[in-house]
Parts: structure tokens; sequence; C-alpha cells
């Protein structure tokens, strides 16, 4: 690897966070693939669930980086938030 770091932490949050919250998914796919650490995908996925972004929400699950305890409480924040796309995104998809 002879890129950048993907999981370096800035003030708001991993790249992964912030290619959710600006609606890049080409972007959070690629940082996936290049190996971002669990703790930047859950953090990522806790975004996805308080901006609405179900295809998002979908490629951080499928990521398999992903703990039942994050998925769980990024389910509570989509419900109460009322993203109906993201709550069936994270009870159709289930966390290893």
């Amino acid at each position: 690897n002879v890129g950048a770091n993907v999981n370096v932490r800035l003030f708001r949050g991993y790249a992964t966070t912030a290619a959710v919250r600006e609606g890049h998914l080409k972007v959070l796919e690629v940082l996936i693939n290049g190996g971002a650490s669990q703790l930047a995908c859950e953090e990522a996925l806790l975004e996805a669930s308080y901006v609405g972004r179900a295809t998002f929400a979908e490629l951080l699950m499928q990521s398999n980086m992903i703990r039942p305890h994050v998925a769980i409480h990024a389910l509570v924040s989509s419900c109460c938030r009322g993203f109906i796309e993201v709550v069936d995104v994270l009870i159709k998809v289930r966390p290893l």
C-alpha cells in the first residue's frame, strides 16, 4: 500500500465518515477495500444512520466490519430519525 493511511482520525472523524456524510459511495467503497478499520467502518455506519443513507449502510454492513451492538445502535438511531430505508437495510443485513 503506497497511498494514504485510510484510518487516520481527524477532528470530524475518519475518512469513511466523511465519505458517508458527503454522499461519496465510490470513495467509501475504495476506503473499505483499502483497509478501513473496524472503528472507521462502525463510525461511518452510525453516520449513515444519522443522515439516512441506506446504500451506504448496506455497503458497510456487508463489509463484515460491524459488531452487533453497533448495528443495534445504528438501528435505534435510524428508527428515531424516521429513516425507514436504513432501518430496512439494518434489519435485513446481519452483522457477523
